[in-house]
């Protein structure tokens, strides 16, 4: 007969600004470094471009207000998959968490192989950078949430430090030429300036990261509000200042023009060393990505596990208090895909299931406030219904939006959710609760 292994608890060691690090450092990437020329091109006006950022950021505030609640009410690892489990069942649960790790591996690859193309030479190629990269950072990870943490703030700090350092040497260095003068005015449409907002979402996409590790932080009450909030006012400020500082440095037509503005911001700032601040600066920016990503992932395959939705092993967790075996499950097939592929209609499909989990979030908050009033929610929601309801409803126009104008992604994203009642019907079959589930 065999034994089953006694019950095992992942450890309490985030802190607040730990987890605001790990919001910061899960969505700055190199979208800030390129998207800005994009939306620059869309909206061709410096007063409307401001206002797009910002309201990309109130949009994550609004969200993580949800989110904050959902988070203290049901303080488990695995973030979506466990509200949508408890407000809609098992399955949608399941496939809330498959579609989530997907995004996240797939992500992964993608940022792997790029900082690979970034740091190719004759010597090594970016494949094997790539895989190389993956491999370090989940041994890194494989010795504790804490060391990961820890990574992630010291990248996390260098980000910040990299856009404002590139946007107030825009304003000392660049000079005024003209972007914000009032000839860049032009007239936009709102099909316009909602597709800037959507680029901008995705830019932002990654604030949610704090609620995946809600089981194991040290005060999950105080701590997880206050990771969301400080972690996206941060990114705001940040964002802000740097499209204010690339509006101020270069003219209009030529920020419209770039795809990495970022680039030239850094020949104003560093000269003749602007080349390799600027790979410098994308490299961090791509790493502090790519290790919330190895951080997360596990803890959604660990939480699927242990309600008997996937393999028992992949609940199990090391010394570490780590889900080594989840881990080794996300970082293989990350590898596989990161040693080959090419990634752009895989970030489209990513970008198309991520706007469908937050919808899903959203809804499933005002579910659960209906379902299981009892719950203690050590948060709530601020303005509620308004506030929610107001997301809410952005959320899903924007999900509409984007699906009128790109379909293939929602294609795409609607068959890997059709693939997965059969997967759940055979995995659920198969498998059986291994470990005991906090509050649930």
């Amino acid at each position: 007969m065999k034994v089953q292994p006694e019950p095992v608890k992942l450890r309490r060691v985030l802190n607040a600004l730990l987890g605001a690090a790990i919001v910061v450092g899960g969505s700055i990437g190199i979208g800030i470094l390129s998207i800005p020329g994009v939306v620059a091109g869309l909206l061709g006006d410096p007063l409307l471009i401001m206002v797009c950022w910002l309201v990309g950021g109130v949009l994550a505030l609004l969200g993580a207000n949800i989110y904050a609640e959902l988070g203290t009410a049901f303080p488990q690892a695995g973030g979506p998959y466990v509200y949508l489990r408890r407000a809609a069942g098992p399955f949608v649960g399941f496939v809330t968490g498959w579609a989530d790790a997907a995004v996240s591996i797939l992500g992964m690859a993608a940022t792997a192989a790029l900082i690979g193309e970034y740091l190719e030479n004759g010597s090594i190629g970016r494949h094997q950078i790539a895989v190389g990269l993956l491999i370090t950072l989940g041994a890194v990870n494989w010795f504790g949430l804490k060391v990961g943490a820890r990574a992630q703030q010291a990248l996390t700090l260098f980000k910040l430090g990299g856009l404002a350092v590139l946007a107030v040497g825009c304003f000392l260095v660049g000079g005024h030429k003209g972007a914000l003068g009032p000839g860049a005015v032009s007239p936009i449409t709102i099909a316009a300036f909602i597709g800037g907002l959507v680029l901008i979402t995705e830019t932002y996409a990654g604030w949610n990261s704090a609620v995946y590790f809600s089981e194991e932080d040290t005060d999950t009450d105080r701590n997880i509000p206050r990771a969301l909030f400080w972690g996206i006012a941060a990114m705001m400020a940040a964002y802000l200042l740097f499209n204010a500082g690339l509006l101020y440095a270069l003219d209009l037509p030529s920020l419209s023009a770039s795809n990495l503005p970022a680039s030239e911001a850094s020949k104003f700032v560093f000269g003749e060393a602007s080349l390799a601040a600027a790979r410098t600066f994308a490299v961090v920016f791509l790493l502090g990505i790519l290790n919330v990503g190895v951080m997360y992932t596990p803890r959604i395959l660990f939480a699927m596990s242990r309600q008997g939705v996937l393999p028992l092993r992949l609940s199990a967790l090391n010394r570490f208090s780590t889900p080594a075996p989840a881990l080794a499950c996300c970082l293989v097939p990350a590898a596989v895909l990161a040693a080959g592929q090419s990634f752009d209609v895989l970030f489209r499909i990513t970008a198309f299931l991520g706007l469908t989990i937050n919808c899903a979030i959203y809804a499933s908050f005002f579910i659960l406030r209906r379902t299981e009033p009892e719950v203690a929610r050590p948060f709530r929601a601020r303005w509620y219904p308004w506030a929610p309801l107001l997301v809410l409803a952005l959320s899903l126009g924007l999900l509409v939006s984007y699906l009128i104008t790109d379909p293939v992604p929602g294609l795409w994203g609607t068959g890997a959710i059709a693939l997965s009642w059969p997967v759940y019907r055979m995995l659920a079959a198969r498998t059986l609760p291994l470990v005991a589930v906090p509050a649930d």
